[in-house]
């Protein structure tokens, strides 16, 4: 008997390190917007929902960070004085108007008198997406 020996070629099975390297690469493309997501500039507010209340005192925090209320100014180190005379019962709600260039920070500053002014209520206003 005459043994035949079979030469085995040996190959690497590239299939399952494709699929391990394809699926790495569709991780990364939806991880990576919402890694970059704090460097993208937004414009805010705008808001499709928003309606406005009556019987509510207004303010008014400009770009310039100038603050009205019902539009009269008002030095920010008198707002909450000024608005603890004007709050009552029956008129707790306050609307704060910013617009959209004031900083957050800003903005939070404000609503943080506004609420140790004693209103139970703070509203933001936006305005109506234009178009589509």
């Amino acid at each position: 008997m005459v043994s035949h020996q079979e030469d085995h070629i040996w190959q690497i099975n590239i299939t399952p390190l494709t699929d391990v390297f394809l699926v790495l690469l569709i991780i990364f493309m939806v991880a990576t917007p919402f890694l970059v997501q704090e460097a993208v500039k937004v414009h805010l507010p705008s808001s499709a929902m928003g309606k406005p209340e009556p019987k509510a005192i207004v303010v008014t925090l400009d770009k310039g960070n100038k603050v009205y209320v019902d539009g009269e100014e008002v030095k920010i180190s008198l707002l909450s004085d000024f608005l603890k005379s004007r709050l009552s019962k029956e008129e707790n709600l306050v609307i704060l108007r910013g617009d959209k260039m004031v900083s957050l920070g800003d903005a939070i500053k404000v609503m943080d008198i506004i609420k140790r002014a004693g209103a139970e209520r703070i509203a933001i206003a936006t305005e109506q997406p234009t178009g589509r």
